[in-house]
């Protein structure tokens, strides 16, 4: 890697971490011990990721009866402890970046993909073969912020994404690491170990384990890169063939990978509609 590779790299190494209240949410979440108290507590702590949180849980996906009006009832009638915690985690973390400046990053296709992401990884863990496998949950956050090197680097360096993030004729990582040495997923392997997430989510962003191929850590890593490449697929609006994405059967059986990829494609719209809530409050 050479030295301009590197001084990048040191760049992301040293993007602070949420600080204060954003801080704060992120222990909390991602704390197995908080209960629904703890959870209501800190996320009312911040209106912006309340409101955010409130227009996923009154959004067509949920399709939920009657108004969702506080962030107790979100969690209780309608998202859950676990997707909660997903997405207020992927609220907080994105809180501190400033990609306005570049207007060629298109939020509603960050959280678009991040969200069919997530949502193809949960619903592949419940299928895989390995003995020791990742939890739903934690497939379903390791989905949601399986990109968060993508906005980090439009805030480190937005003169550089500008131009390149218009340019739609080669694969994103293949500009990247023309234009930086590196890229967005290695960025997210980058911020996850110097922010101190889970363990468990770190090894899935840098996509290696130490350990064998029954490793949870693998399979998480498995799991999440075969979801973002399926969720890609799904942005751009492709009939898409789940054998052509097949490429372990070690991982898991090709008729579940296509009954999940069938389940998330008549959830499209409203995948949709959730990333342009989430998106929408990005400039709050």
């Amino acid at each position: 890697m050479n030295a301009a590779a590197l001084s990048h790299i040191r760049t992301v190494k040293q993007l602070v971490p949420p600080r204060g209240l954003s801080q704060e949410i992120i222990r909390v979440v991602t704390d197995d011990q908080a209960d629904l108290v703890d959870l209501v507590s800190i996320i009312n702590k911040s209106p912006t990721i309340a409101a955010r949180l409130l227009r996923c849980a009154n959004s067509a996906y949920y399709g939920q009866r009657g108004e969702i009006a506080t962030v107790r009832e979100a969690i209780i009638r309608v998202l859950g402890l676990s997707i909660t915690r997903s997405l207020t985690l992927a609220m907080a973390l994105t809180s501190g970046l400033n990609t306005r400046t570049v207007k060629s990053f298109d939020q509603q296709r960050y959280w678009f993909t991040a969200v069919t992401t997530a949502a193809l990884a949960q619903g592949l863990s419940h299928y895989l073969r390995q003995r020791e496998k990742p939890s739903p949950a934690v497939a379903y956050t390791a989905g949601l912020i399986h990109n968060i090197g993508l906005p980090a680097l439009v805030h480190c360096f937005p003169d550089i994404l500008e131009p390149l993030l218009q340019d739609n004729h080669r694969p994103l990582s293949e500009r990247l690491r023309q234009a930086l040495g590196f890229d967005h997923r290695q960025a997210s392997a980058v911020l996850a170990r110097s922010w101190d997430l889970p363990t468990s989510i770190v090894i899935a962003l840098e996509g290696t384990s130490a350990d064998a191929a029954q490793d949870a850590g693998w399979a998480l890593a498995q799991v999440t890169d075969l979801g973002t490449r399926l969720a890609e697929a799904l942005y751009q609006g492709s009939s898409i063939d789940p054998a052509s994405f097949y490429t372990d059967p070690a991982l898991l059986d090709l008729a579940q990978l296509r009954k999940v990829v069938h389940e998330v494609e008549g959830q499209l719209e409203s995948f949709s509609e959730m990333a342009q809530l989430i998106a929408g409050g990005e400039s709050a």
